[in-house]
């Protein structure tokens, strides 16, 4: 298998449910799919009660804050007209790309259904000032670049799109259909990884046309340094360190891929520079094939035998297969991991990954009770009674995405444009959703969010463990009945 075929795992992880049997290759086969079209406004209307909430406030000075509600903004101003490409006094058109065919279908299936929940409820009260939001699927092969570059053409070229909202694909797959859409000016708006070339997304300076609601990479990379560095000292105190000589000696885990490999080097840095203790002992890279993956025994022999006392993964799948191969060998230790919040890490892990941590993604938690999390939840149940998951990686960001799309055009009322949209959502300061963080934006940073939550996963459960974290800022852990404690 390529290299390339096993990117998509990054996104995977974020994804709430595939089943990892690595066994054979079939599962991680690019699928090529008809690309297609269809518009995705088929749930049937419900009288929604209205929420009651203030409405959005005025920016204002830097100390304001600007709390918003979905459907909460104003409705008066002038009549609507045909403003830009996809809008017309009546409509908006929106596309968004997931894959819908074959094993990925369960990886874009639960982010289709939250941004299709969002927009059959926002037309339910009126539209965006009237206008009533059409929303435009196109299927693409999750890790296929050609194949995401024609979806995005399609909906441009073919649908006539206004937008492109809350696309799940591969983050190395999708740069082709990015520059494409900055070419042409079309706004791609998500609460998503960061999706762009490696230099830019860890610079913060996003692709000028897109905007993404998740916390930044570098900001993310200090944040896991340093609850690392909190829960190795609850086990030093306990005595459970394997080399307690030596306690701050960790190692990373990643997978042989650019933005992995990155993301363990920047840990590294950050790890070092806190003190002479501080050490990155073995640094090990799995090649992106799945026979390599699932004999990590090899990987997890090479950090115990280094006296790492804990490891930092830096994707999903080096979490789960490296916690099996480490429990195999009996070495018990802490693990921190990039965004591994998906069942790829529950119903597939086992008792292995028992005390693993991870992050949000700045993306909340269900159980924050504020009237936002309480509209999302409820909205999410009325359309979707049949026992979905509701709050995870792929629900949760996709429908922030279309929270910062509401607001924007809101805001932009008859004078809907591309260029208005992206201005708004590039400018947002001390923007308040109610379900993640506090979002500032700029120009030079699309990715808005300076906070993450860190969970972890505790008899095929997640748990939230950590109010929102800032890198350099206190690392407190807070206790959810039934979770697994310090991991030890």
């Amino acid at each position: 298998m390529r290299a390339g075929r096993f990117r998509t795992l990054e996104a995977a992880a974020l994804g709430a449910a595939f089943t990892l049997t690595l066994s054979s290759c079939a599962l991680f086969k690019p699928q090529r799919v008809e690309i297609s079209s269809q518009v995705s406004e088929t749930l049937p209307p419900e009288t929604l009660a209205p929420s009651g909430s203030a409405g959005p406030q005025a920016s204002g000075p830097p100390q304001s804050r600007t709390i918003f509600v979905p459907g909460t903004a104003g409705r008066g101003g002038k009549a609507n007209y045909a403003s830009a490409p996809g809008v017309t006094a009546g409509t908006i058109r929106l596309g968004i790309i997931v894959p819908l065919d074959g094993a990925m279908a369960q990886l874009g299936r639960p982010l289709l259904r939250t941004t299709q929940a969002y927009v059959n409820n926002l037309n339910l009260r009126g539209g965006i000032h009237g206008r009533k939001v059409e929303l435009f699927l196109q299927t693409a092969c999750i890790n296929c670049e050609a194949e995401n570059l024609l979806a995005a053409k399609a909906l441009v070229e073919q649908k006539k799109v206004f937008a492109i909202v809350n696309a799940y694909m591969n983050t190395y797959a999708f740069n082709a259909a990015i520059k494409y859409l900055n070419r042409v000016e079309v706004p791609l708006v998500q609460g998503w990884s960061g999706t762009s070339e490696d230099a830019i997304s860890w610079d913060a300076k996003q692709s000028p046309w897109s905007v993404y609601f998740t916390v930044r990479n570098d900001d993310a990379v200090r944040i896991y340094a340093d609850w690392m560095d909190r829960v190795i000292g609850e086990w030093e105190k306990a005595g459970k360190l394997p080399n307690p000589q030596n306690p701050k000696w960790v190692a990373t885990v990643a997978l042989d891929v650019a933005q992995d490999r990155r993301r363990s080097r920047e840990f590294a840095k950050v790890w070092e520079a806190k003190g002479s203790g501080y050490k990155v002992v073995s640094q090990q890279y799995v090649a992106a094939e799945e026979e390599t993956v699932t004999r990590m025994d090899s990987f997890i022999a090479a950090m115990r035998d280094a006296d790492a006392n804990a490891v930092f993964s830096a994707t999903n799948i080096t979490l789960v297969f490296g916690m099996q191969a480490a429990q195999r060998q009996g070495w018990k230790v802490p693990w921190v991991s990039k965004s591994a919040w998906g069942r790829a890490a529950t119903d597939n892990c086992g008792s292995a990954c028992d005390g693993g941590y991870t992050d949000n993604n700045g993306w909340g938690w269900a159980g924050i009770d504020t009237p936002q999390m309480r509209q999302y939840l409820s909205v999410m149940r009325r359309y979707y009674p049949d026992g979905a998951t509701y709050a995870d990686a792929s629900t949760l960001g996709g429908w922030l995405g279309m929270m910062g799309l509401e607001y924007a055009a809101s805001g932009l009322g008859a004078d809907l444009t591309r260029e208005g949209l992206i201005g708004v959502l590039g400018n947002l300061r001390n923007f308040e959703t109610g379900i993640g963080p506090t979002i500032n934006t700029s120009p030079d940073d699309h990715l808005g969010m300076r906070e993450t939550m860190m969970v972890q996963v505790c008899r095929a459960k997640f748990y939230r463990v950590s109010g929102w974290l800032r890198a350099g800022g206190p690392m407190n852990r807070v206790e959810s009945k039934g979770d697994c404690g310090w991991g030890y």
